[in-house]
């Protein structure tokens, strides 16, 4: 019987303690911002040269921004920030691609969003019957546009749904 109440004792004890640090965790990674909590990542995949935009759903915030490849600013890409009690902490980043006409129609993305680059003639992207976000670039005109809230299973058919259109509303190639 002793056996029993030390072990439970102890699980208890184990449990606590694991919540204590998962939350203290989570306190300490946290900032006011999400500008903030992505440009204080540790050893990310993409360096920060300038941020561009934030996008924010709900409890997500996607910060894009210029990264370095070859040359400095010639590569698009996303923070994926995510909000909880303590303020925003930072999830993951996303690359998008190098800024450049041959990759307008690029796509990436995974889950709950889409992230595309497309050509400067393009003033709306839909996907299916929902208008996207177009996020301006700078270089040479490029678009980038994001749709978020993605459901998993329409993942694979987003090339079959997604449509460019001038500001007249036609449809482009």
């Amino acid at each position: 019987m002793k056996k029993g109440i030390i072990g439970v004792l102890l699980f208890v004890i184990m449990a606590v303690s694991s919540f204590v640090y998962l939350e203290n965790n989570k306190k300490t990674n946290s900032y006011s911002t999400p500008e903030q909590a992505l440009s204080n990542v540790k050893n990310p995949k993409f360096d920060v040269l300038e941020i561009i935009d934030t996008k924010f759903y709900d409890n997500v915030a996607y910060v894009f921004f210029y990264s370095e490849v070859d040359i400095p600013k010639n590569y698009l890409a996303t923070g994926k920030i995510k909000k909880n009690k303590y303020g925003w902490q930072f999830d993951e980043i996303i690359g998008v691609g190098n800024i450049d006409n041959d990759n307008t129609g690029l796509l990436s993305g995974k889950g709950e969003y889409i992230i595309g680059l497309a050509s400067k003639e393009v003033d709306k992207v839909m996907f299916g019957t929902h208008e996207v976000d177009i996020i301006p670039l700078d270089n040479q005109g490029i678009k980038a546009w994001l749709f978020h809230g993605l459901e998993s299973n329409n993942l694979n058919q987003a090339d079959f749904d997604i449509k460019y259109l001038d500001k007249e509303g036609n449809e482009l190639p």
